[in-house]
């Protein structure tokens, strides 16, 4: 890190930009920090049918072959996924911008609105 201004200016302005998220698809809210990415793809793939904890053995050449075989496998996935048109598709943006969640919290806030109107907690009374 001392010698990244250095060696790779381009990537340390970006960095220092606030462009040190990563994104795994093109949704507006999808950007993750490294750690939290390496948290879920690493870490569950460890645990999954043919990761490094179901029944291959913790060694140190285990772990090896299976980290270095992990981009072929990727290329692997997208190929098939290419090859049998059934590629991995977006959802909405966000779960909270779909149209009958913001009509749901029109409501409530409608709601809490009218109750305030007709409870008002800041009348008259100037002791507040």
């Amino acid at each position: 890190m001392p010698v990244l201004p250095l060696d790779h200016s381009e990537v340390y302005e970006r960095f220092c930009s606030g462009q040190y998220f990563i994104r795994r698809s093109d949704r507006f809210w999808a950007g993750l920090s490294p750690d939290l990415v390496i948290e879920q793809v690493l870490m569950r793939s460890f645990k999954s049918a043919g990761g490094l904890t179901s029944g291959r053995g913790f060694e140190v050449s285990s772990r090896t072959q299976w980290l270095l075989s992990m981009p072929a496998c990727s290329e692997i996935n997208c190929v098939m996924q290419e090859l049998t048109d059934a590629q991995y598709g977006n959802i909405e943006q966000h779960k909270e911008s779909t149209d009958i969640r913001q009509s749901r919290d029109n409501k409530d806030i409608e709601a809490i609105l009218q109750f305030l109107i007709s409870r008002n907690p800041f009348g008259t009374d100037t002791s507040l």
